[in-house]
């Protein structure tokens, strides 16, 4: 019994993560449509934190950096947006 209810309280922290993962990302685009770029890196470094796989929000970031005209971290995060969801072949 207590291997089911471990099983959904840690189904339901990674839905909620992905909701809140979400959100950072909503409030990321928000602030950068608003040009307060600074605010908007943070939604987004947020949203990697929750979900160190997630391309949208490396996307999302890098495009921002190259706004602000951070190029080589606009350049490291496009590559890891790319490279997330990648296989991996040995």
């Amino acid at each position: 019994m207590k291997k089911i209810r471990s099983f959904n309280i840690s189904f339901r922290q990674l839905r909620l993560n992905n909701i809140l993962k979400l959100s950072y990302n909503k409030q990321g685009v928000k602030k950068s449509d608003e040009g307060k770029f600074k605010e908007a890196l943070e939604y987004f470094t947020k949203a990697i934190e929750l979900d160190p796989k997630d391309s949208l929000s490396y996307f999302n970031r890098a495009t921002i950096q190259m706004q602000t005209g951070n190029i080589p971290a606009a350049r490291s995060d496009f590559k890891l947006s790319a490279s997330c969801g990648e296989l991996v072949l040995s």
